[in-house]
């Protein structure tokens, strides 16, 4: 089976490309910035060049897979306007050429963001109704890709996905973790391993539908962090009060209005720490045939931090490089 990675050098889709080649699939990654492929160096693995805001190169890229996991995008909590080249344009551009070139499997990165905050566990039966521009943006294309007839489509709505490359631990591994505000709500979690093992099944089975999904506990911020500094005692945490960190990073986005650079800390950014957003447990795991390896935050964080020793990564958004 070949499948296709878009964002394979990506905090998640790195990982999906290391199972998939650990399982001798040799998968085929999608690459836009040359000099990140150097971060799937020692897979098995066939890079190409593609980019989802040039249609022209997709065709190529699709071209003899079987299946499509797609992480590509601009993955930040920006408005609406920045994020539709990639998520919008860039994923219809990449299905048009899926279809045409007879892939028939389509696995689609969201979020769980797609739903409102509630204070109750999100179900199979939970209708989305997403408050941030990054959930209407995911929930868009979720709808316009369920409605191709010629692909067979999963939506995966990932919750917190964490792991030794993501941004919090390049935080961490600083000793000073900045957060916007206190957050006692619960919300789901998920290790990287397990979200890479959930996309990939996906790829190979052939469930359809749109699902949250998370480990076995959806700790709330406060207990995430509480047991991150139990872990690491010297670990400083600041906590910004939420209306403070609210506007602080809205007068950010005045600044940087004008920049194309992608913006990780926006005012999107400080109402998604602040919300409740948690699925229920089983939710999607039977459907797919699969349980949680790692089963809740605390052992994920200890995971987390052996895997910290020796890891080295680079998230996009601060790899200034550009070709």
């Amino acid at each position: 089976m070949r499948v296709l990675v878009t964002g394979a050098t990506g905090f998640i889709g790195s990982e999906v490309a290391r199972q998939l080649a650990a399982a001798g699939l040799r998968p085929r990654v999608m690459v836009r910035r040359p000099n990140r492929a150097s971060l799937l160096d020692g897979l098995d693995v066939e890079a190409v060049h593609g980019d989802l805001t040039v249609p022209d190169t997709l065709p190529e890229v699709v071209d003899g897979c079987d299946a499509i996991i797609h992480l590509g995008g601009r993955a930040v909590f920006e408005p609406a306007h920045r994020l539709e080249p990639t998520f919008v344009a860039g994923t219809r551009a990449l299905a048009d050429a899926a279809e045409n070139a007879g892939v028939r499997r389509f696995v689609f990165g969201s979020s769980l963001l797609v739903h409102a905050p509630s204070v109750t566990a999100i179900t199979a039966d939970t209708p989305p109704a997403p408050v941030i521009d990054y959930g209407r943006v995911k929930l868009r294309m979720e709808r316009e890709l369920a409605a191709r007839p010629g692909l067979s489509v999963a939506s995966i709505r990932l919750p917190h996905v964490y792991g030794a490359g993501d941004q919090l631990f390049a935080n961490v591994r600083r000793g000073v973790l900045v957060v916007p505000g206190r957050s006692a709500p619960p919300f789901s979690h998920l290790h990287v391993h397990d979200a890479a093992r959930v996309l990939i099944a996906a790829a190979q089975g052939d469930w359809e539908g749109a699902r949250g999904i998370g480990d076995h506990d959806p700790a709330g911020w406060d207990r995430f962090l509480g047991e991150l500094t139990r872990l690491l005692p010297r670990l400083v945490v600041v906590r910004l009060p939420a209306p403070l960190a609210l506007a602080g990073t809205s007068l950010m986005r005045l600044f940087r209005s004008r920049l194309e650079t992608p913006d990780i800390f926006t005012p999107d950014t400080v109402r998604a720490w602040n919300m409740a957003l948690w699925v229920e447990p089983s939710l999607l795991w039977d459907e797919l045939g699969l349980a949680p390896e790692v089963p809740d935050f605390r052992v994920g964080l200890r995971r987390s931090l052996d895997d910290a020793v020796d890891h080295v990564w680079r998230h996009p958004v601060h790899d200034r490089r550009r070709v």
